[in-house]
């Protein structure tokens, strides 16, 4: 072979190198670095060089499918963030659950609601809740995508010691990627409806109590009147003992009704209440003038010590001319029988005025001053009905006194009579 010969082959094989280089080696070398981006997903790095030649359709192609790929990751980040919001931003507790029934999602809200010292993701339904009733509701959901809801009451720790009741209303919806196929997973809402069974069971309370305090003098009214209606007229003792009765039990029935009307009005506090100035202690001196009469008939003593400091206030006088009646009654219902003492001292404790009713009769047993301010709550109950009370008295009086912005406590010994503490701001508008 020539020179010549030998430095045109080289030339051949070094065009043939290049050509190799640049139409196969790099576009191949560029399109598998881009492959193996791809392959950790990693869309960030900007598009995928072009390149002429014998791939430069493969690349192009690749370049498109990136593309592609990269707003399919943005699409799927977005639609995870919003996810994400809404469930945070949701008050019922919500999870998903697979086909095999473990959590796969469950928000902030439902790890609090139920109390729950770690994460109920990748664990069985059952074994969160051991509720049977729900893991049927959910079978049923997950086999024909049917809508479920089932009511349930669970026992959950609470931070401090013991447990506290949770009733719950759940909702369970299969979750169908294509209408009319077989659903994959299942969505769990569970709504915390506890305060709502609360006050339904304080309504029936409510009404079962009125209803019962209705209905004994309204029997005794009627039994009298039947018995004036058999002859009893021409009786005239027996007229006049029956004339009594009824005339006690309907004014027991209409103080129960103002008693009732004040419960309701204590519901909207601007409604109730008409703030001026008063003089608290001449409030008292009202009300000893219009319970005169009882205090006589028990022949108590009524201690007062009320300092000027203490006397003015910003005050619904009404209100708490109510407030003080029904103290010093039933101090003087429920103190000593031989020589009830009844103790009112008043001071003035920085912005507030503090007033104390004490007595001095049997006290308040320690089971029952726990609930002494519910209604209808009565320590003694035959006593309190014959001393004319509507087991209402305290609960109006802690529910003016609230509204007023104060409060009221209860401190009593058995055997040593009891104390009532009032306390309400001197002056309805706050400091500053």
């Amino acid at each position: 072979m020539s020179a010549a010969s030998g430095i045109a082959a080289a030339i051949v094989l070094a065009v043939l190198a290049l050509f190799l280089y640049f139409e196969v080696w790099r576009p191949v070398a560029q399109i598998r670095k881009s492959l193996a981006r791809l392959a950790l997903k990693d869309f960030s790095s900007g598009p995928l060089p072009s390149a002429p030649g014998l791939l430069q359709g493969s690349l192009r192609d690749l370049r498109k499918v990136a593309e592609m790929l990269q707003a399919f990751d943005r699409q799927i980040v977005d639609e995870g963030f919003s996810l994400r919001a809404i469930l945070s931003s949701m008050v019922e507790g919500v999870l998903i659950a697979d086909r095999s029934q473990r959590i796969r999602l469950a928000n902030e809200a439902l790890v609090n609601l139920l109390g729950l010292q770690e994460s109920p993701l990748n664990r069985p339904v059952i074994e969160v809740f051991r509720r049977h009733e729900l893991q049927r509701a959910l079978e049923a959901a997950l086999d024909d995508g049917s809508p479920q809801q089932i009511s349930m009451t669970l026992e959950i720790p609470s931070s401090g010691s013991g447990y506290r009741t949770r009733h719950l209303d759940v909702h369970i919806a299969g979750l169908m990627p294509r209408p009319q196929s077989r659903p994959t997973a299942a969505l769990v809402v569970f709504h915390d409806v506890t305060a709502i069974r609360q006050l339904e069971a304080t309504r029936r309370e409510f009404l079962g109590n009125v209803s019962h305090e209705f209905r004994t003098p309204l029997a005794i009214i009627n039994g009298y009147l039947e018995t004036l209606l058999d002859g009893a007229l021409d009786d005239r003792e027996m007229a006049e003992k029956s004339l009594r009765a009824m005339h006690k039990n309907g004014r027991r029935l209409s103080l129960l009704i103002e008693d009732l009307l004040a419960i309701s009005r204590l519901e909207a506090r601007s409604r109730l209440l008409d703030f001026l100035p008063v003089d608290l202690h001449e409030v008292l001196g009202h009300v000893i003038e219009h319970l005169e009469p009882n205090i006589a008939e028990r022949k108590a003593r009524i201690e007062i010590s009320w300092p000027p400091e203490a006397r003015p206030a910003e005050a619904d006088g009404r209100r708490i001319e109510q407030v003080f009646s029904n103290l010093l009654g039933n101090a003087l219902r429920y103190g000593d029988v031989t020589d009830p003492v009844i103790r009112i001292t008043a001071r003035r404790a920085g912005p507030d005025v503090q007033i104390i009713f004490a007595d001095n009769g049997p006290g308040i047993p320690l089971g029952d001053q726990p609930h002494i301010f519910e209604r209808f709550y009565r320590v003694h109950k035959d006593r309190s009905r014959d001393a004319g009370g509507t087991g209402l008295g305290l609960s109006i009086v802690k529910g003016v006194v609230l509204a007023h912005g104060g409060h009221i406590s209860l401190e009593s010994t058995p055997g040593k009579g009891a104390a009532f503490t009032v306390t309400i701001p001197a002056s309805q508008t706050s400091p500053g």
